[in-house]
């Protein structure tokens, strides 16, 4: 997610916004599968424009401020997903009998950065300003405070950003000022849960400070090589600033091993400059073969990396500016529904729910349940 629009922003994000192309026209029809795509070689993959080639729909045209997050519950068959300045955690129930999912949202006290699934379907873990807690759906009410950061992290418009839970259970996720770093120059930190059930017991652990992150970002891992992957979505260091989509080494729980500042065992898979026509690297999933998926907020494009060459292959053009995260969901995961905020243009859509398929294109996991221990 990218910080919140505002119109005194006027730095990186700002002139981002400002310079952005208006709604493109695209073509709905499905021709070449994806599987036979993928066969063909990265030079040839690299100018694939799947915009044409599948099919993208605006499935829900909310005009949410700043939805984020999404996730599948495999279990009810249910995504989740949020508006962070909204307060709203919102559901589709994806009925494939049904063209229309049903879709309902409940409030939160405070503007919710992600959420995450547990072991009661009804009960979701949510990250709010500085809190984790436990949120029931159907009461609409919280349950109860995990865990809390302490308050030389930042207090006064700090909030959650995007997080997930990990294959083993374990929460991680970021925090950020929401001006961003380019305005304040404040930054970040990079959180796990360490959850017990026991109450007071419970913590939050972080794996990078400011001096390691500054704007905390999209994740999402690859168990059968034992890694995950993170966008770094800006970083005022570089010259020019750039987002960077890293790749860590996990333990048995997903956990990132390597979390030093230079951090000299984990692998930058990708730099992209931050400017007008590319966008940053925002929320991201992976697909059935492991390859990255990210949308690029202020690029009006979700695109999938090859995590070791780092080579762009495929590209998804959206008619909106600004989309936030992705994931794959629906039966065999076969289809990727795309968050997107409110760009305050007129194109329809913005702020809204979008879905994508191509036949052959299906995501690697459902989303994992968080486990206390």
């Amino acid at each position: 997610m990218r910080p919140d629009t505002k119109p005194e922003i006027r730095p990186i994000w700002g002139q981002a916004i400002k310079r952005l192309s208006h709604a493109r026209k695209h073509r709905h029809k499905c021709s070449a599968p994806f599987r036979n795509l993928s066969q063909q070689g990265t030079a040839r993959m690299a100018q694939a424009d799947l915009s044409q080639q599948g099919k993208l729909e605006l499935v829900l045209d909310l005009k949410g401020n700043l939805l984020e997050g999404p996730i599948w519950d495999d279990r009810i068959k249910k995504l989740h997903f949020v508006d962070i300045n909204g307060q709203l955690i919102h559901t589709i129930d994806i009925d494939i009998k049904s063209q229309h999912p049903r879709h309902t949202d409940v409030k939160v006290p405070e503007p919710v950065g992600n959420i995450g699934l547990t072991e009661d379907p009804n009960i979701l873990l949510a990250a709010l300003k500085r809190a984790i807690v436990l949120f029931d759906i159907e009461k609409q009410a919280v349950v109860r405070e995990i865990a809390t950061t302490p308050e030389e992290h930042g207090v006064e418009g700090y909030r959650f950003n995007d997080g997930k839970i990990s294959p083993g259970g374990v929460f991680i996720g970021g925090r950020m000022h929401k001006t961003g770093p380019e305005v304040t120059g404040k930054h970040s930190h990079w959180y796990r849960l360490d959850w017990h059930r026991e109450d007071g017991k419970s913590r939050l652990i972080p794996l990078l400070g400011p001096d390691g992150v500054q704007l905390p970002n999209g994740l999402d891992w690859n168990d059968k090589k034992g890694v995950m992957y993170f966008n770094d979505s800006i970083n005022n260091d570089n010259d020019p600033p750039s987002g960077t989509i890293w790749e860590f080494k996990t333990d048995k729980l997903g956990i990132p091993i390597d979390t030093h500042p230079d951090r000299p065992h984990a692998r930058k898979v990708k730099t992209l400059g931050v400017n007008a026509e590319g966008g940053v690297p925002d929320g991201m999933c992976l697909d059935h073969e492991g390859h990255i998926w990210t949308a690029l907020c202020g690029g009006s494009a979700v695109v999938c990396i090859d995590p070791q060459s780092g080579d762009e292959l495929h590209r998804i053009k959206l008619p909106v500016s600004s989309p936030t995260a992705c994931a794959f969901a629906g039966t065999d995961l076969s289809v990727l529904y795309i968050t997107t905020l409110d760009d305050k243009s007129e194109s329809k859509g913005t702020g809204g729910l979008w879905s994508y398929e191509l036949p052959g294109l299906s995501g690697w996991s459902a989303s994992y349940v968080a486990k206390p221990v």
